[in-house]
C-alpha cells in the first residue's frame, strides 16, 4: 500500500505500520481502500508481510483475515492515522500477545493471535521497538492535507513534511 504513493517502505518492521496507515482509501488519488473487503484486506495482508518479511529478515506469520476482522482493524488502523498526524494525543491499545524468542542469537517475534488481533498485536511491537530504537520520529504524515500518504523521512535533519516534494510540495 505505500509503494502507490510512490514511496518506500520504512526501514525495518516498521514498514508494517506504514503499510497498515496507508491501506485507507484516498479520495484525490484516487486509491481505494485496502481494507473494503475480505479479498482487499487478504490482498493488502499478504504484499504487507511479504514486505515484513524481507525488511525484518524473519518469517511472515500465517494471518488470515475474515469478514468480521475487518471493521475492527479499519477502526484501529483509522485511530493509527489520526495519531501519526497529529501525536499529540495518547494512543493506548489493549494488549495483545507477541511470542518472542531468540533463534541464533537473534531475537525473532510473532504475534500469537490470528486475524486483526493477530495484525495489531504486530503493528504494536513494532511501535515499540521503532521507539525504542528512534526510528519512530522519522514516520510521519504528508503535511498535504489531500495526500496524507505516511512516509518515513530518511533526510539527514529529518525535516521532511511533504512525502513527495514534487506533488504535494508548494506549487
Amino acid at each position: 500500500m505505500t509503494r502507490r504513493f510512490g514511496a518506500d517502505p520504512a526501514p525495518g518492521g516498521l514498514c508494517l505500520v506504514q503499510d497498515l496507515a496507508n491501506s485507507a482509501h484516498n479520495r484525490a488519488a484516487g486509491l481505494g481502500d485496502g481494507l473494503a473487503d475480505r479479498r482487499a484486506a487478504r490482498g493488502w495482508l499478504a504484499d504487507a508481510l511479504v514486505t515484513w518479511a524481507a525488511q525484518t529478515g524473519q518469517a511472515a506469520p500465517r494471518l488470515t483475515l475474515v469478514e468480521p476482522d475487518l471493521a475492527p482493524l479499519r477502526q484501529f488502523r483509522d485511530r493509527l492515522r489520526a495519531w501519526l498526524g497529529r501525536r499529540t494525543d495518547d494512543f493506548t491499545v489493549p494488549a495483545r500477545a507477541v511470542r518472542v524468542a531468540l533463534r541464533a542469537g537473534r531475537p525473532t517475534y510473532a504475534p500469537q493471535g490470528d486475524g486483526a488481533d493477530g495484525v495489531v498485536a504486530l503493528v504494536q511491537a513494532e511501535l515499540l521497538l521503532a521507539v525504542h530504537t528512534g526510528k519512530f520520529s522519522r514516520l510521519k504524515t504528508c503535511a498535504n492535507a489531500d495526500c496524507a500518504a505516511v512516509f518515513y523521512d530518511t533526510s539527514a535533519d529529518a525535516g521532511r513534511v511533504w512525502h513527495d516534494d514534487t506533488s504535494c510540495g508548494p506549487q
